[in-house]
C-alpha cells in the first residue's frame, strides 16, 4: 500500500474519483431541486436537459485532462529511464577505457617488455582513448543540439577521401575485427569537414557494435541524377521494423541480449540523424540481405 501511495498517479487517480463522486452528488441534489422547484413538465425537461449537457461537457473536459496528463507523465517515465540507462551506459563506458589505460601503463612501467609487446600495449591504449574521445565527443554534440547552438562550418570537401581516411583510422581500432568492403565514387559535397567524421564513425561503429566478429560490412558511395547516395551494410542483427523510427530517439537502445552485452549510449542514431538533416539528407535504416541492417543516406550532389 505504501508504494501505491508513493505513486503520484495514483493519488491522481483517488482524487479524480473524488471529483466524479461529489459532481455526481451535486448533480443528483441539483435535479431533485429541480423537480421541486419546476412544475411545468417543459421547463423542468429543459432544465435536465441543459444540467446533462454541462455535466458531460465536465466528464469530457475532466477525463481529456487525465489522459493528457497520464500520456505526459508516462513520457516523462520513459525519459526518466532512458537518461538513467544513459548514466550508467555512460559510466561504464567512461570508466572501461580508464581502467584500461591504466592497467596498460602500470604493465609498462613496473615490467622490462620487448619492443613488441611494447608496440602492442600502445596500440591498445590508442584503441581505448580512441573509443573515449569518440565517446565524449558524441556527449558534447547532444549538449550542443539540445541548446540549439550546434552550427555548421560548411566547406566543399572530397567526400569519398574523407570516408577513406575515417575508415583507415576505424580499420585500426573499431573495425579490427571485421572485413570491410568498400566501392566509393569521386564525390564532393559542401559539408562540415567534423560532422561528417561524426556521421560516417558513428555508423561504422554501430555496424561493427552490433554484428558478429569476422563479418564483413560495406560501405558504398555513389552518384546518380543529382543525387548523392552513401550506404552503409552489416550482416548482424539488424532492427525490426517496427522500432526502426525509435532507432533515432536520443538514449534509446533495442532491450535484446546482443545489445545488453555491447557497449553503447544510445546516441549515435540520434546524433547522425540531426548532422544528416542539417546538411539537407535523409536517412534511412532498412533490413540488409540476408541478415543486418543498411543505412542509407541520400543528399542532393553537387
Amino acid at each position: 500500500m505504501r508504494r501505491h501511495v508513493r505513486n503520484p498517479l495514483f493519488l491522481f487517480y483517488l482524487l479524480v474519483i473524488y471529483i466524479v463522486t461529489q459532481f455526481s452528488w451535486w448533480l443528483y441534489l441539483i435535479a431533485s431541486l429541480y423537480g421541486k422547484i419546476y412544475t411545468d413538465p417543459n421547463l423542468l425537461e429543459k432544465k435536465t436537459l441543459m444540467l446533462v449537457g454541462e455535466g458531460t461537457v465536465f466528464v469530457i473536459i475532466l477525463f481529456g485532462g487525465v489522459f493528457m496528463i497520464k500520456r505526459a507523465y508516462k513520457k516523462e517515465n520513459d525519459l526518466n529511464k532512458l537518461q538513467e540507462n544513459f548514466l550508467l551506459s555512460v559510466s561504464h563506458e567512461l570508466k572501461t577505457p580508464i581502467s584500461s589505460v591504466t592497467l596498460f601503463l602500470q604493465t609498462l612501467q613496473k615490467r622490462d617488455l620487448p619492443e613488441a609487446k611494447r608496440e602492442e600495449i600502445y596500440n591498445q591504449s590508442l584503441t581505448e582513448i580512441k573509443r573515449l574521445e569518440s565517446l565524449v565527443s558524441n556527449i558534447l554534440i547532444t549538449r550542443s543540439i539540445e541548446n540549439k547552438n550546434y552550427f555548421l562550418n560548411k566547406s566543399d570537401i572530397q567526400l569519398n577521401e574523407l570516408i577513406q581516411h575515417t575508415l583507415d583510422a576505424l580499420q585500426k581500432t573499431a573495425l579490427k575485427n571485421h572485413s570491410v568492403e568498400s566501392e566509393l565514387e569521386s564525390c564532393t559535397l559542401s559539408a562540415d569537414r567534423e560532422s561528417f567524421v561524426s556521421i560516417i564513425t558513428n555508423l561504422l561503429q554501430n555496424a561493427a557494435k552490433y554484428s558478429p566478429a569476422g563479418s564483413e560490412i560495406k560501405i558504398k558511395l555513389q552518384k546518380k541524377n543529382q543525387t548523392l547516395t552513401l550506404e552503409i551494410s552489416d550482416q548482424g542483427i539488424g532492427i525490426p521494423d517496427a522500432k526502426k523510427a525509435l532507432a533515432f530517439t536520443r538514449f534509446y537502445r533495442d532491450e535484446n541480449e546482443m545489445t545488453r552485452k555491447s557497449k553503447g549510449t544510445g546516441l549515435g542514431l540520434f546524433i547522425t540523424k540531426f548532422l544528416v538533416e542539417q546538411h539537407g539528407g535523409s536517412i534511412e535504416l532498412k533490413d540488409n540481405t540476408p541478415q543486418g541492417l543498411r543505412v542509407t543516406i541520400k543528399f542532393n550532389a553537387q
